[in-house]
Order: C-alpha cells, then sequence, then structure tokens
C-alpha cells in the first residue's frame, strides 16, 4: 500500500512553526527570574529621595536585588501550591529565605501580575481564532438564507433543481461509478493474496464484498455529519468536562436504535469534544491517514496502528475517497484497565466548503458475533481556519466488553478513558509541541540546536509510549507477568527480555491507588519541584532545578523538562531527569528517568547519534478523576478524589528458567509497597496544609469585611 504523504506532512511543518515565532516571542520570552526593588523598602522606611541641601531632586536609579536560586525556588514552589499566602506563611518564607516580608509580599505581587499577563496574551490569540471560525460561519449562514427557498410558495421549474438537489444527485452518481470501478479492481485483485492481522480475522469473509463496504461507509458518513452538527437533544454536555455524553434515546429515536441496540455483555461509549490546534488541515489529514504517522500524533493513547488493505488509495494529491482497513490497539496506562483492539474501515471524504471527514466504522463479523470492541460511525471532523491552524470535531462511538475493567475504574465517568476528550487533548497536545519545538527555553549554559529538540521531543514521547505499555504489559507476547493485579495490595510484576544485554530483563512493576485528593491538586503537588525531595528516590533530599522545557500552555500544565538534580552531600553534579507531563482531566500523566548529564548533552547537540540508541526506563504517575468530581458544578478534577496508578522500570538479572529471583521479587514489591506510603503521606500532608492556609485567608477576608 502506498504510504500517505508522511515526507510533506512533516516538510510543511518548518512553515507553520515559523508563523509563530514572533508570537511566541513576545507570550513566553519573559520567563526569567524577578528582581525585587529596594526603593520601596526605602520608602516604607521614610528614606526620602530628595537632596538634603535643597537643591532638589537626585536622578538615581532604583538598586535591585536578583534573587538567589534557593530563594527563586521555594518561592516559586510555594506559588505553585498557594498564590496567595497570607502574613503568618508570608513571615515563615520570610525566615526561611533571609528577605523581609515586605519583599516576599511584592514577589508573589509580581508574579501573579505576570501570570495574568501571559493569559491575557494566550487568551487573545484564542479569540482571535474563534472570531475567524465565527466569521466563516456567519457567511455560510448568510449563504444559506439567500438560497433557501419554500416549494410550497416558490416551486422551482421542472427543469431546475436546488443546490442541494444538484450536489446529492452528483454524489450519487459518483458513487455509481466508484461501486462500479472498486468492483472492478476486486476481480482482478481476486487473485492476490495478503495477510491479515490477527484481530482481523473475523472479517475474512466480508473485508472483500466491495459494495457492501461502500454501502457501510456512505451510512456511516451520513450518520457522522448528523452527529458532528447536532447541537441538539443528541448530545448532554459535561459540566467542567469539555466533552458531551450521547442522549442514547435521543439516538434510538434518531436513528431508529438499531446500531446501538444492547448487546448481551457489551457496554455503549460514545462522546463529542472539538478542540482548536495550531496546525494546517493538510497536515492533519497525513497524519490521520498514515498508520505509523497515526500512532506518533496520538503517544500513550495508540500502542499500536496497522493498515491491512487498501481498497482505494488516490493516486493525486489529497485523500479524497481513500478507503482502507486499519485494526488499533488503545491502551489507558493502569494494570487494572485492560486495552482494547479494534478493526474498521477507515475512509475520507472531502467537502465543498473546505471541511474534511474522516469516519471510521467497523465491519461485521460472518457469523454474526461481535469483538472485544466495535466501532460504530465515529471519526474526525477537520474544519480549516486559516493556513496554520483548523478545528477538529471528534466522535468516538463503540460497543465495548468492559467485563475486564477492574471495580476500582468502575465509577469514573463513562467514555473519559478511551473517549473523544482523550483523543482531541493528545492531538492538540502534539500540535502545539511541535510548534514549540523551535522555541525551547534554556536557563542555563545548555544549548539546544533543532535536531537536538525533536531528538528531545521524541524521548519524551518514547518516554510516555514504555511507560503505558509496560503498565498495560503491550505486547502481550513480548510480556511474562510474574504475580499481582496492579492494586495497592497486590502489586503487578512483569518482565520482558532486554536486547541490549542477554542476562538481565527489564521489569515493570505498578499498582493503581485512590487518593483523597482532587486531579488538579494531585497533579500541581506531583509537579512541584521543592516537594519533590519528599516522595522521589531519584532526588533523595537533593534541590531540583528546571533546566529546560517546552511548554504548549501559559502554566506549564503540559510540559517537556529537563531536570537537573544535585545534592548537597556532593559537589559534582550528574544527575538529570527528562521529564514529560500533561494535565487533562481525561488523563493526566507525569513521565521521567533519569540522563547522565554528558548524555544528555549529546542528545541537545547531536552528530551522529541517533535518539534510537537511548535506553531509557521510565517512571511516572498516571492520573484520573472519580466521577462525582463533576457534581454540583464544580468543573470536572478540581475536586473529589484521584485514581492514581505509580509504576516504574528495572534491569534485574535473569535467574535460570527465564525467570526472576524470589529475592529480586519480594525487594521489588517492598520497594513499591514503600514509594506508595511515602508518596501519599506527602500528598496528604502538603494538601492539608494547603487548606488549612486557603482557610486562614478566608477567616481573615471575612473579618476585614
Amino acid at each position: 500500500m502506498p504510504r500517505a504523504q508522511s515526507g510533506q506532512a512533516h516538510g510543511d511543518e518548518q512553515q507553520t512553526f515559523d508563523n509563530y515565532s514572533e508570537e511566541l516571542d513576545g507570550m513566553y520570552g519573559d520567563n526569567v527570574d524577578f528582581d525585587i526593588s529596594l526603593s520601596n523598602r526605602n520608602i516604607s522606611r521614610g528614606n526620602p529621595t530628595n537632596d538634603q541641601d535643597g537643591i532638589g531632586p537626585k536622578s538615581s536609579k532604583k538598586r535591585l536585588q536578583r534573587l538567589t536560586f534557593q530563594q527563586n525556588q521555594i518561592l516559586q514552589g510555594q506559588f505553585s501550591i498557594c498564590a496567595h499566602p497570607d502574613e503568618y506563611r508570608r513571615r515563615e518564607l520570610s525566615e526561611i529565605t533571609g528577605l523581609t516580608e515586605q519583599q516576599v509580599k511584592f514577589w508573589f505581587q509580581n508574579k501573579i501580575t505576570q501570570v495574568k499577563s501571559l493569559n491575557e496574551k494566550e487568551e487573545n490569540y484564542r479569540l482571535k481564532v474563534e472570531n475567524v471560525m465565527l466569521s466563516n460561519e456567519n457567511k455560510k449562514l448568510k449563504e444559506a438564507q439567500r438560497n433557501m427557498f419554500c416549494p410550497t410558495c416558490d416551486p422551482l421549474p421542472q427543469n431546475q433543481l436546488s443546490p442541494d438537489m444538484q450536489r446529492l444527485k452528483e454524489q450519487n452518481n459518483w458513487l455509481k461509478l466508484e461501486i462500479s470501478r472498486l468492483q472492478a479492481e476486486t476481480l482482478q485483485n481476486s487473485r492476490q493474496s495478503f495477510q491479515l492481522d490477527s484481530s482481523a480475522e473475523n472479517v475474512v469473509t466480508r473485508q472483500n464484498d466491495i459494495q457492501m463496504i461502500a454501502e457501510l461507509t456512505h451510512n456511516a458518513m451520513d450518520e457522522f455529519i448528523i452527529l458532528s452538527n447536532s447541537h441538539g437533544p443528541l448530545w448532554l454536555p459535561v459540566p467542567g468536562g469539555s466533552f458531551e455524553i450521547l442522549n442514547k434515546m435521543a439516538y434510538a429515536t434518531k436513528f431508529g436504535g438499531k446500531n446501538s441496540a444492547d448487546i448481551i455483555g457489551f457496554k455503549t461509549e460514545a462522546t463529542r469534544a472539538d478542540v482548536v490546534v495550531m496546525m494546517g488541515a493538510k497536515n492533519i489529514m497525513d497524519y490521520l491517514m498514515d498508520s505509523e504517522c497515526y500512532a506518533s500524533l496520538c503517544p500513550g493513547i495508540l500502542s499500536s496502528a496497522k493498515t491491512i488493505k487498501a481498497y482505494k488509495w488516490p493516486t493525486n494529491v489529497g485523500y479524497d475517497g481513500a478507503m482502507h482497513l486499519m485494526t488499533i490497539e488503545t491502551v489507558f496506562p493502569s494494570p487494572l484497565v485492560p486495552s482494547r483492539k479494534c478493526t474498521f474501515v477507515r475512509t475520507c471524504r472531502e467537502l465543498q466548503n473546505g471541511t474534511t471527514l474522516i469516519v471510521d466504522v467497523s465491519l461485521d463479523s460472518s457469523d454474526g458475533t461481535f469483538f472485544k470492541c466495535r466501532k460504530m460511525p465515529s471519526g474526525v471532523l477537520i474544519q480549516p481556519l486559516d493556513r496554520n491552524s483548523c478545528k477538529i470535531i471528534v466522535i468516538e462511538h463503540v460497543l465495548v466488553d468492559d467485563t475486564g475493567v477492574q471495580e476500582l475504574y468502575q465509577p469514573c465517568l463513562s467514555g473519559l478513558m478511551f473517549g473523544a476528550r482523550r483523543w482531541v487533548t493528545s492531538i492538540a497536545r502534539q500540535c502545539l509541541r511541535l510548534r514549540d519545538t523551535f522555541h525551547v527555553i534554556t536557563r542555563n549554559a545548555l544549548r539546544a540546536n533543532s535536531k537536538g529538540r525533536k531528538s528531545l521531543m521524541k524521548l519524551a514521547d518514547g518516554l510516555l509510549v514504555s511507560y503505558s505499555n509496560s503498565i498495560a504489559a503491550i505486547p502481550e507476547d513480548a510480556w511474562t507477568i510474574v504475580c499481582g493485579a496492579g492494586t495497592e495490595q497486590d502489586i503487578k510484576i512483569a518482565h520482558r527480555r532486554n536486547h541490549d544485554c542477554p542476562n538481565t530483563v527489564v521489569v515493570s512493576v505498578s499498582a493503581s491507588f485512590q487518593l483523597p485528593i482532587s486531579l488538579r491538586a494531585t497533579f500541581d503537588l506531583l509537579r512541584n519541584n521543592t516537594l519533590r525531595a519528599e516522595w522521589d528516590v531519584l532526588v533523595k533530599g537533593g534541590v531540583v532545578r528546571e533546566e529546560v522545557y517546552v511548554s504548549g500552555s501559559i502554566e506549564a500544565d503540559d510540559t517537556v523538562s529537563i531536570l537537573h538534580v544535585k545534592n548537597v552531600a556532593e559537589i559534582r553534579e550528574t544527575i538529570m531527569i527528562l521529564q514529560n507531563s500533561c494535565y487533562d482531566v481525561s488523563g493526566s500523566f507525569i513521565v521521567y528517568s533519569p540522563i547522565d548529564t554528558q548524555l544528555m548533552n549529546k542528545i541537545l547537540c547531536p552528530e551522529d547519534m541517533a535518539e534510537s540508541k537511548v535506553s531509557l526506563y521510565p517512571t511516572g504517575f498516571s492520573l484520573l478523576p472519580v466521577s462525582e468530581s463533576a457534581e454540583g458544578g464544580i468543573a470536572l478534577g478540581e475536586d473529589g478524589e484521584t485514581l492514581v496508578t505509580v509504576g516504574f522500570q528495572i534491569l534485574l538479572k535473569l535467574a535460570r528458567g527465564n525467570g526472576l529471583y524470589p529475592k529480586s521479587v519480594a525487594a521489588t514489591i517492598a520497594l513499591m509497597s514503600g514509594n506508595i506510603a511515602t508518596i501519599k503521606k506527602s500528598l496528604i500532608n502538603s494538601q492539608s496544609h494547603v487548606e488549612c492556609t486557603r482557610g486562614k485567608r478566608r477567616h481573615n477576608d471575612s473579618g476585614r469585611t
């Protein structure tokens, strides 16, 4: 099968990045440490600025005091926990940092002002994009109003068709020609054999029926158009979740209910979400229509994507009319949530208004049975806004056998772990990171060229993929499960062969547990470098400094960072950490791995070194809110509790018989149990301190009132 034009997708990205360069400089160029003006302190003490001889005011410059690294780290850590410390907390910070209370107060005021300014710039940019989108919709509505007519009041002549009828007639003729051509191709290729993926064996007798597939995709396309354009009772919004859930009763009324009929042992999950991405529509199509690029656009979600057969692939530029059979495996990083395999037909259609539809639908099996995951009409609608941005609408509608999901994850909101919100978040995140690859902020002497930045991003994505696959033990033939189900009381241990050293194995250790802290607070506390020394064994009580970061959001919710760990007892600095983190209610993650300083310099400024030669063994967290967090009008993730999955990979010596030594297994379980206890204690205590501080501030504010 001819590959999609992925080369052009990567080639056009340079032009996309250049157009954002000037905008990014103004948006992210102010990330410097704050200077505290000493003149404010002098004024508060009553020191005059006028000349004592009465000659007049002297023109003197303000004396600025730059914060030390330790002072800045302490203040930054406190700001990430609480941006409005009370008087008692400011006094504590003053004693710790050696600054006056007034200086601490001014630092927080300046920091808040800077964050507000950056948020306003980002919001202005998003409003500009939305303004373009609304203008286009307004033009379409005006055009539709001019062309509207009533057949009863203003009938058309018999020999004249309405524009809609003419368009439908042309599409009908085009479909007839396509069916005839596809039938001819089937007869011509009937003697050619091909190898199917194991997950597609049940559709052998149906996949060669081109006429049936064309009719199936045509009906799926019509249903997808209705679902994507509907703003009525078909979709129910989730409070604060930025996505919608399908109204099953309205869907059954609209489409007869035949496609969503409940099957014994199967559950319907249907969600819709939309987002504006900073990439051209053509590049998005290149990624989605090529199975290899498709996996790179959704790391941590897609474990594998494979094209089995191409029914139709256009030879000219574009993908209009393309249709091929695909098999994918999606994963959520938790040992208590099994992966999902799905086989479906993906087809593409370009509409006259420039909108592109990419629709997926699974084929029925020959014996009437169903797979464990079957796609109903789902897909992506791509609406171009300008050359370098577009709006995408994702609909994920599946029938799935979820009996393998452990009861700890049963209360989670339906369609959250594998739904449309997680897909649009991943696509938007990767587009932003590709844009920011050419705008890496460096805090010290480390310098990264363009190739080094790309290598850094690939390594960060590789960390996430390796972490997710090891937690789910994918692929199944590569991992051997030793013990455990994956709970806090029954830790899961699995291992696979280490190709770099035959006498060792890569061991994956993972467990999931519930934490009585909201998703937002849990993510912020784990990302706090000041608190990291309490629970991270890599830090061991040292000081963590962020050296390089590539961020796609103002508040650093989406960041690829290089952390520098400096131990107090050691003079030489030898440890650096590559960290990949992102916050979203559909699944937040923090994944990291230690890297030697010399190796990191080679990665950032590569010569002949390829990132594929670097072996990293990730440690990380995956977070998911409990569904009750969306009650009472509170945004999902801002309240309630969090399901946390912690996992790490280590190298262990291989015992005889291709197994692990019992002592090694026991020591690994003890290490994970101790880490979980330390993490829970540190986060709960820190959250209690934050809530106490907020309570005091609210009490003081009410007293002043």
